[in-house]
């Protein structure tokens, strides 16, 4: 049986790679444009573009509108299994973070909403949008549905430029209690093109979280379409004995209506 030939671009990409990873561009550097690349390989501007595609698919650049792209290396690591606000993880990781809404509405909860937000049917919520940035990069679009009657007292406060988790704190009485997180793979559509400046069918990551609030009452459920190629997640799992005691995963779904 012989062998595939491995694709020009594919031998181009690893290159690069390896040029990355040995120092030879730095965190933060600007990368080549594509027609440096076509004059140094001597290819076509299609391999190119393959090539460099791989190279944000995998997370080694990030292309900063109006500047340029840039390589880059460093992932912000968060843990999954620990319910942390987006401004305290920018924090935790020398970052400034910062918002932008992009819609904010009180609305009626559809029934799967309704459901597993645990809602009455004369019951609100308020849907908010935003666009999350980490040191002016666009990291995460956030789309969440917040209780109305807990998450009333922060209407008329700056989403922009203040977590929504410090407010509540800040404002209310209200404590968060436990978190219900669901993690998937998706590709960027339009809206994603737009907002995180990313090419159209770039790998991404969806979170899908229900939370609740000390009390036991539901305050937030959220669909968080992540960059994969600056946020990764960590966890520790039990060791296999303690797994088939049945003691194993934290997060249960069993009783949650995603859909």
């Amino acid at each position: 049986m012989f062998n595939k030939p491995v694709p020009k671009y594919y031998k181009i990409y690893e290159e690069l790679v390896q040029q990355i990873r040995s120092g030879k561009f730095q965190e933060g550097e600007l990368f080549p444009s594509d027609t440096e690349l076509v004059k140094q390989y001597n290819v076509s501007r299609g391999t190119i573009r393959e090539a460099v595609k791989l190279l944000f698919q995998q997370g080694y650049l990030v292309r900063e509108q109006g500047k340029g792209t840039f390589v880059t290396y460093r992932r912000i690591q968060q843990d999954p299994d620990q319910l942390m606000g987006f401004s305290e993880l920018m924090r935790r990781n020398n970052m400034e973070p910062s918002a932008r809404v992009i819609e904010k509405e009180i609305v009626q909860p559809g029934p799967n909403l309704m459901q597993s937000m645990q809602l009455q049917p004369d019951e609100q919520v308020v849907r908010v949008v935003r666009l999350r940035y980490g040191d002016d990069q666009p990291l995460i679009v956030e789309r969440s549905f917040f209780n109305y009657e807990l998450f009333e007292p922060l209407m008329d406060k700056d989403l922009e430029n203040n977590s929504i988790f410090d407010l509540l704190y800040e404002h209310t009485d209200t404590r968060l209690g436990d978190a219900t997180q669901r993690i998937e793979a998706v590709t960027s559509g339009q809206s994603e093109l737009e907002l995180l400046n990313v090419e159209l069918g770039t790998p991404l990551l969806l979170i899908k979280r229900l939370i609740k609030t000390a009390d036991g009452r539901y305050f937030q459920y959220s669909e968080d379409v992540y960059r994969s190629d600056r946020i990764s997640f960590a966890t520790q799992t039990s060791p296999y004995e303690q797994g088939r005691d049945d003691l194993g995963l934290s997060l249960d779904f069993s009783s949650v209506d995603w859909s």
